[in-house]
């Protein structure tokens, strides 16, 4: 078990001189045991399991920290759809076929995907009270469903009358509806936030030249590119910003965002040379992967103008190696493949360990202030020293369903000249 031990002190009270106080005395200390300092430690790894076979993918993560995406249960070709919550893996059956893919989650824990019938068509399904239902197509046969918001709109793609053109959807109240294309024969949606808007690509002129689309206010948009012929967009959050891939004019494809009706390349790791960007959420933090001067795959986190590297983020001593991130929630929990100590591909959630704010108030109390993740309870404690002295705890947090920010006050003694502070999940 990790936790953030932080340094306050009463004596000093100008708040820049104490936010620089805050930033020397961070550490990330090992309680499980002897106290280990490890400033670059930012994520712990949980390695999600299988439904019993050796491929698994996973697609989406919710606020509360459930994950959906797909698993063979067998070894062999049968896959399933799930749903990662409490620790476990929920296989979530099929259509009446031997397939289905799970693409979204929203905050009600409502499943999206594709689901083959009895007949083996792959159909669109929701799946939601612990049962999965057949969202139907736009007059063909058959579709997919790839995300789903929190008023339970649903965005994918659906095949039309005679099977002639496959056009993205947005599905609300009962009602599918046809978002059409950019002027081509082929449309797929991947992505929708609670405004009803939906991203995803659209041929221009026949099955070619997929352009990323913004689908809002009744009308789809054509992002554009980056100087290439193609581009996809995956991912929106709730402020309208979009991120994907566009090739650049030297058919390189780079991860992108889109803001203010302007797609930005967001480049490449270093000495990278393409990348991708699947997930964005309500902070602006984005995730995919980027090669590197390895030439591998690597999972980034986008932010602040940076991309970093997933993999220098955690304990290098957990023999994983981090792939590709697909997706990250409000909370800043990711999602994503890589390889485990053994070689084998899995799937995995980082979880950001709590980073505490301090500052001083004007009575000269200290405030303390963290993020704290869905479903999961903490104990905040104090000492006078950092390296002896029993915690004592100021607070205990029972688990509740959604993120939500902690701030609690500490008044100190008179004279007390430094107290140290300390996170932790219970």
């Amino acid at each position: 078990m990790r936790c953030l031990v932080i340094c306050s002190s009463p004596l000093i009270l100008m708040n820049r001189l104490w936010q620089s106080l805050a930033r020397l005395s961070l550490f990330t200390a090992l309680v499980s045991g002897p106290a280990i300092c490890q400033a670059d430690v930012l994520y712990s790894v949980t390695d999600l399991g299988t439904l019993g076979g050796d491929y698994i993918y996973v697609s989406g993560i919710n606020n509360r920290g459930e994950v959906v995406g797909n698993c063979t249960t067998n070894g062999l070709n049968v896959m399933h759809a799930f749903v990662y919550s409490g620790g476990s893996l929920a296989d979530l059956g099929t259509l009446g076929g031997t397939n289905s893919y799970g693409y979204g989650i929203n905050d009600s824990g409502q499943v999206v995907g594709a689901a083959y019938t009895g007949s083996d068509q792959d159909d669109a399904f929701l799946y939601s009270g612990g049962s999965m239902s057949d969202l139907g197509a736009l007059g063909g046969s058959g579709g997919d469903a790839r995300a789903i918001n929190n008023h339970g709109q649903i965005a994918g793609g659906a095949w039309t009358s005679s099977d002639a053109e496959l056009h993205a959807y947005l599905y609300s109240g009962g009602t599918m509806t046809d978002l059409g294309t950019l002027g081509g024969t082929r449309s797929q949606a991947f992505g929708i936030n609670d405004s009803g808007q939906v991203v995803g690509r659209a041929s221009v002129s026949g099955i070619a030249d997929y352009h990323a689309f913004l689908y809002s206010g009744g009308a789809m948009t054509d992002l554009g590119t980056l100087g290439g012929t193609l581009s996809y967009a995956y991912g929106i959050n709730n402020t309208g910003q979009v991120v994907g891939v566009a090739y650049t004019n030297n058919s390189i494809q780079h991860a992108f965002l889109y803001s203010g009706g302007v797609m930005a390349d967001l480049g490449t790791l270093a000495g990278g040379y393409q990348s991708v960007a699947y997930g964005i959420n309500s902070e602006g933090q984005i995730v995919g992967w980027s090669d590197a001067s390895d030439a591998q795959q690597h999972a980034f986190v986008y932010e602040d103008g940076r991309m970093t590297d997933l993999n220098t983020e955690i304990d290098t001593n957990t023999g994983w190696y981090l792939e590709m991130a697909t997706a990250i929630n409000d909370g800043g929990q990711i999602v994503g493949i890589g390889a485990h100590a053994t070689n084998v591909l899995r799937a995995f959630l980082l979880t950001p360990y709590p980073v505490l704010q301090i500052s001083a108030t004007s009575s000269n109390a200290i405030q303390i202030q963290f993020t704290a993740q869905a479903s999961t309870g903490y104990l905040i404690e104090s000492r006078d020293s950092l390296s002896s002295g029993a915690w004592q705890t100021l607070l205990v947090l029972d688990p509740i369903a959604s993120i939500h920010t902690v701030v609690i006050t500490d008044s100190l003694l008179p004279g007390r000249p430094a107290r140290f502070y300390r996170v932790r999940s219970s």
